[in-house]
């Protein structure tokens, strides 16, 4: 019985499963290979987008565990791992072990655990003697009670930003205006207490970015972010329209911040502050794939350049190339939010209404449909209803069409609002 080549994904986020598609078609047209999924809980769609599904556990305390029950169903079935993809944050420890125990290019377990806990990232930080000059570490701590945080809090003047310490999509991030608003926010936080929460000063009057990262290649995106209470991206811009001497402040800061966890790995999101004063600070650093189709706009805002196949000869062959992809223009993606809380009633044709307005509309898609619930405060990624994706050669155009677009179908979204709760009174 003859053995089959095959590359292991471990782990996806959301809504990317499509992207798992990608990766299968590369995989065979590249090395004639099979794509095994690995999965903590199968989805129907898993196996419309992969040859294989396996499921196990992605939790940190369970890799050795599903590392051998990983290795044990590929020996199983003769398959010959030739490359490993970790998809997902919780993906990384898993993946970085099978890399490893299969000599494979990767990273490993121990360099894996900054990618997923953002606090050993700040530890990281916090103990380097060097770094660029413009780059300035940003103080945070873990905090373990009500208490604490209030202290904390009080400490920082009042104002501070807690999130889950193991989370990615925006999940459980949010602003700390005032020291009254701690009791809400650890109650908020429950879900993810187990994994640690994390405390941080709040950097205010400061633009975000990423600086991408695939397997030699780099680019920075522009980052929107939502405003209140919470925080959760709704835009992305690839690239970021910058000045030489800011894009390269970026740049140092992305590649400090991937130095400090580890110089071998394929894939980085490093999420950067540009501060009002020029100065840097690091948001945190994701070791995979940027989410929110980043690698999608940047094939096509670039000439000739596919991060995808990248990333999967990165993973087979070790191939890595430093160079910056050159822009044909700017590509974007704008998420779409719902107008009210209740049931979608109806949602706009977006085709049509990007015709209307004469905009070029590269996709569009809607994540909710008709019937679901909706939340018109978005604490997270999973509060909005669908994207949009645009082109131009010229930023502004590409900014202002973005935001007239979105508009236009937001304002024509039909909400149900449920009814508030009647009280009986006496």
């Amino acid at each position: 019985m003859k053995t089959t080549s095959c590359v292991v994904v471990v782990g996806y986020n959301g809504n990317r499963v499509q992207d798992i598609q990608k990766l299968r078609d590369l995989c065979k047209t590249l090395y004639n290979a099979r794509l095994i999924l690995v999965v903590e809980r199968i989805a129907p769609e898993d196996d419309q987008v992969a040859d294989h599904v396996c499921s196990a556990s992605l939790a940190p305390q369970d890799v050795a565990e599903s590392l051998e029950l990983v290795a044990g169903c590929l020996d199983v079935d003769r398959w010959k791992l030739i490359g490993v993809l970790p998809f997902s944050d919780r993906g990384v420890l898993l993946g970085a072990a099978l890399a490893t125990y299969y000599g494979l290019p990767g990273i490993t377990p121990g360099e894996a655990r900054a990618g997923l806990d953002k606090q050993i990232f700040r530890k990281l930080e916090a103990a380097c003697d060097t770094a660029p000059d413009d780059y300035r570490p940003v103080f945070s701590t873990r905090v373990e009670s009500l208490g604490e945080l209030r202290q904390r809090v009080v400490e920082l003047g009042g104002k501070a930003f807690i999130k889950p310490a193991c989370e990615g999509a925006s999940r459980g991030c949010r602003v700390i205006h005032h020291p009254s608003e701690c009791d809400e926010a650890w109650q908020a936080l429950k879900p993810y207490r187990e994994g640690g929460i994390v405390l941080e000063e709040l950097v205010r009057d400061a633009r975000e970015y990423s600086w991408d990262y695939v397997a030699g290649s780099t680019w920075v995106t522009e980052k929107t972010t939502t405003e209140g209470a919470f925080r959760a991206e709704i835009q992305q811009v690839v690239p970021a329209p910058l000045t030489q001497g800011v894009q390269a402040r970026l740049g140092a800061a992305g590649r400090h911040m991937s130095g400090l966890v580890s110089l071998d790995n394929g894939a980085y999101h490093n999420e950067i502050f540009l501060r009002s004063d020029g100065l840097t600070s690091a948001v945190e650093t994701n070791m995979r794939p940027g989410g929110m189709h980043i690698w999608d706009l940047a094939r096509l805002a670039f000439v000739d350049f596919n991060p995808w196949e990248h990333w999967v000869r990165w993973a087979v062959e070790g191939k890595t190339a430093q160079q910056d992809p050159v822009a044909r223009g700017y590509c974007g993606i704008r998420l779409l939010r719902a107008p009210a809380a209740g049931l979608l009633r109806d949602l706009p044709d977006i085709e049509s209404l990007a015709r209307e307005l004469n905009i070029e509309l590269v996709e569009a898609a809607y994540e909710k449909r008709v019937g679901d619930t909706v939340m018109a405060q978005v604490k997270d990624n999973t509060a909005f209803i669908g994207h949009i994706v645009l082109f131009s050669e010229h930023y502004d155009q590409l900014n202002n069409e973005l935001l007239r677009l979105a508009e236009a179908i937001e304002s024509r979204v039909g909400v149900n609002c449920l009814a508030s709760p009647v009280r009986a009174v006496g």
